[in-house]
């Protein structure tokens, strides 16, 4: 029988207690009888009780695990798992101390893959393991070996490597345990973050959230969704996870205790002692040496933002949400979570300053995952920028080796796609927010990926020889007009492309005492429409005559997303030529009216791309924003009779009021949701306006020496809003002086 009021019990430390669906999820519960209002608003009443001691818990016997359980295990390029004898992979950690006293059990069901009903709720027994678990003895004497850093010829240490004899050697640098105390006693004494018992809490918590196997492959099923190719290929992370569950299945299977858990992280603390294995051409070996009982943190990491950014191409009403292991998270809390445990992965890397292209690929996919969750124009997305071209550079992504001086194999094609990524995403990020690149052609060796499947580096080497004779000398892939196929290093060698193109741009907008000549503005024009016109033909969004291409789904994402590119560069070299006096603002308004027609097709066709939604949010950041502003201050220039160039009115108010709608379809649970919101008052503001009063041509008060008209100091009734236009100043000179 449900409680009354006065029969809900109290804690020991003198507040009411909780039910047990708002203590298991640590949500704050309002103590209401029967059912407490939380549990009301989600409809689950049949969970909502009050237990009087939920602590304890009956506790069935424990196996233990062996370690040789623990053996290395590999995979093939299909999948299936081979013994490490023949792959020549290292002996295993033990996992298990048989010593420990093991933790107490406690009973729940896993999810199925479609997860349509499950059934108890994964908890925790709350008892403090750490209050008797110890380090490795030792601990704050040992040194370890530094991970390789990227120096160049002007470094400090140039003359002595350059030098190969004995005598000039300078040895290998090392380093302390994270938490020993090399300046004395620390501010934070043992509560301090990088302690060893303070890091491995922390390893544990996160790893308490790794998802089921269940919702693992589920996720890997949904992965072309994540469109995240470039740092997480979808062999390498399947591999992962296979291994994971292979290696740790005793600790991962059943309910989910502390102390399994600890032991995973005692593996993951013992590879972190060495610096990552150099790459060895065959992949399986390859993958081995970060994965199964050689997993580091840096590709635990990498799995989690995996599963976060797999949670949020999920739509607001999948079965996965409702899973009581959820914790009654929604799409983007749950992604969130995913991305605080990433987050404990990355802070263990800089613990002990570990730095890989691995790191760089966990920092990739972070900032991805993060701008999902919380928008692109915070001050930690800049910060995370910030330390991914650090990491990119201190690993020496930028100057990776040339085709012609090694092997074409898995992990090198790995290296330089995530690279090509990185850079094309410091544009992204130049843009966006008008800041200056880090990432410059002058002092980065940029070198296209092939144009080759995924999965054909996974291939045997003779095999993988067959796909290389497929491409022409400039690495694509070598086809008839006919053939509509293409690959994730189609997409990344085009924006590699268009990003080239955007530097120089951004040069000339960002830059200062540079040459802005109408010629060299001309010149990258002229190089803009060459480029797009000469990409593979399957990728172009219009046939000939400028007619749209009857393209569905993966197909016309991609073509739509070329386009928007290629027009951006297109806007931004617009915006440079009249900020110099080049043009009057007729060329940027007629790109700004493509962009925005171009940005529409995702919501006029959203049934098609509706696995692509997790996005949509992004693209009206990104295109959407600029290409509107351009139509709103033409149209409050025309209204007064002040727009010297020709602009149909009412295709401009047509464009914006579907651009309203399109915002309007933005979610609450996407990271810029806040932001469309926002633009969406000041367009519909726009538009009441200037459908108030007809259309002025030619209306003139002051004498001939009146100032040019500026519609943001124009006396128009609570247009406060305007002022999000000037926070997207692209180049130099004001988005209102157009003439």
């Amino acid at each position: 029988m449900p409680p009354k009021e006065n029969e809900i019990g109290y804690r020991r430390n003198g507040k009411k207690q909780a039910c047990e669906p708002c203590r298991k999820g640590k949500l704050a519960c309002d103590h209401g009888a029967p059912f407490c209002g939380r549990c009301v608003r989600r409809k689950t009443t049949a969970r909502c009780i009050y237990h009087p001691a939920p602590m304890t818990k009956s506790r069935p016997p424990t196996t233990i695990v062996n370690p040789n359980q623990g053996s290395s295990i590999t995979t093939d390029h299909s999948g299936q798992l081979y013994s490490p004898v023949s792959m020549g992979t290292s002996n295993p950690a033990s996992f298990q101390n048989p010593a420990e006293d093991q933790p107490s059990r406690r009973s729940r069901d896993r999810s199925t893959a479609k997860l349509p009903e499950v059934s108890a709720q994964k908890s925790v027994v709350k008892r403090d393991i750490f209050s008797t678990w110890k380090p490795k003895a030792g601990w704050s004497e040992m040194v370890f070996r530094r991970s390789a850093r990227y120096y160049g010829p002007t470094s400090f240490a140039a003359i002595f490597s350059e030098h190969h004899e004995d005598l000039l050697d300078i040895g290998e640098d090392i380093r302390k345990h994270p938490g020993a105390w090399p300046f004395g006693v620390p501010l934070l004494g043992r509560e301090r973050p990088n302690g060893p018992t303070a890091r491995t809490k922390q390893t544990v918590k996160a790893l308490l959230n790794i998802p089921s196997r269940e919702v693992c492959e589920m996720l890997l099923a949904n992965f072309d969704s994540i469109r995240c190719y470039s740092s997480m290929d979808s062999i390498m992370v399947s591999h992962c996870i296979t291994s994971l569950w292979s290696t740790f299945e005793s600790e991962l299977s059943g309910p989910r205790e502390e102390e399994p858990l600890a032991r995973i992280a005692d593996v993951l603390f013992d590879n972190e002692e060495t610096p990552l294995a150099p790459s060895p051409d065959d992949p399986i070996e390859w993958m081995n040496t970060f994965t199964g009982p050689n997993i580091r943190f840096e590709m635990m990491g990498l799995l989690f933002c995996f599963f976060g950014l797999g949670f949020m191409a999920l739509q607001d009403w999948d079965p996965v949400f409702e899973a009581p292991e959820n914790d009654g998270r929604d799409r983007k809390q749950t992604a969130w979570r995913m991305k605080e445990c990433a987050g404990v992965c990355l802070k263990m890397c800089d613990d002990s300053e570990t730095v890989n292209y691995l790191v760089s690929a966990l920092i990739f996919s972070l900032k991805r995952l993060e701008t999902g969750c919380t928008g692109d124009d915070t001050y930690s997305i800049r910060r995370l920028h910030g330390d991914l071209i650090t990491t990119s550079i201190t690993s020496g992504l930028h100057r990776l080796p040339d085709y012609a001086a090694c092997n074409v194999t898995a992990a090198s094609e790995y290296k330089r796609r995530l690279f090509t990524a990185i850079y094309c995403s410091d544009k992204t990020h130049a843009s966006l927010n008008g800041t200056p690149p880090m990432l410059t052609r002058h002092f980065c060796d940029i070198q296209p990926c092939l144009e080759l499947p995924s999965e054909a580096m996974f291939l045997p080497e003779h095999e993988v020889a067959l796909e290389l004779n497929k491409l022409d000398v400039n690495g694509w892939k070598i086809s008839d007009e006919s053939d509509d196929t293409f690959y994730p290093a189609t997409i990344l060698r085009i924006k590699l492309q268009l990003c080239t193109i955007r530097e120089e741009i951004l040069e000339l907008a960002l830059g200062v005492n540079v040459d802005g000549s109408e010629a060299r503005i001309n010149d990258i024009h002229r190089q803009s429409f060459e480029m797009y016109q000469a990409i593979p033909p399957q990728l172009q969004y219009y046939s000939e005559g400028k007619v749209p291409k009857n393209s569905t789904g993966d197909l016309l994402y991609e073509q739509s997303l070329v386009l928007l590119g290629y027009l951006q560069n297109e806007f931004l070299i617009d915006r440079v030529a009249i900020a110099r006096g080049f043009a009057n603002g007729q060329g940027l308004l007629d790109t700004a009216m493509e962009m925005i027609d171009i940005s529409m097709i995702f919501w006029a066709k959203r049934d098609q791309l509706m696995r692509f939604s997790h996005g949509f949010d992004w693209i009206i950041t990104y295109f959407g924003i600029p290409s509107a502003g351009v139509i709103c201050i033409e149209l409050l220039k025309d209204a007064v009779g002040r727009s010297s160039i020709q602009f149909s009115r009412s295709d401009g108010i047509q464009k914006l009021t579907l651009f309203i709608a399109f915002l309007e379809w933005v979610r609450p649970t996407d990271g810029n949701y806040t932001l469309a919101q926002r633009l969406r008052k000041v367009v519909r503001r726009v538009l009441d306006h200037v459908l108030e009063q007809p259309a002025q041509k030619e209306i003139r008060v002051g004498g001939e020496n009146e100032l040019p008209f500026d519609p943001m100091l124009a006396p128009f009734d609570e247009m406060n809003d305007l002022d999000w236009l000037n926070t997207i100043d692209w180049t130099q000179g004001s988005w209102m002086d157009f003439n």
